[in-house]
């Protein structure tokens, strides 16, 4: 089972944007199920098929990576919107602890790129 933990400014930025996407705690329960399948069973022949599929596609894309962990930003529907409101989420995968973090969370017409600087943060701290 994966381990999902999440920041405080993760947490204020989910709490600034509940009020523009009111789905957005389905929508992150959505996600956690996605990137649970994700990262489950590495060697699994579905889940490395369904990792190929989904970052080779616009949904999500590793910014870094090394033996430890995993940066990825990956892009959250806002189901209440429809196809009007598109956030990213920001989420370092850590390999050893077989954990996620969200770190990050905005909106593409508040935002256009991830907090290089939280990020950094984030990778030193696993």
């Amino acid at each position: 089972m994966m381990n999902f933990e999440y920041t405080s400014e993760f947490e204020k930025e989910k709490k600034l944007l509940t009020r523009k996407c009111r789905s957005l705690d389905q929508d992150l329960v959505n996600a956690e199920r996605v990137i649970g399948a994700l990262y489950t069973d590495q060697e699994s022949v579905d889940s490395g098929a369904l990792r190929e599929k989904y970052f080779n596609g616009k949904n999500a894309t590793v910014l870094t990576a090394n033996d430890n962990y995993q940066v990825v930003k990956m892009r959250v529907d806002c189901a209440a919107q429809g196809s009007k409101q598109s956030l990213r989420l920001v989420f370092v995968f850590d390999r050893v602890n077989r954990s996620i973090t969200f770190i990050e969370l905005f909106s593409k017409t508040d935002k256009s790129r991830e907090d290089q600087k939280r990020m950094l943060r984030y990778m030193k701290a696993t």
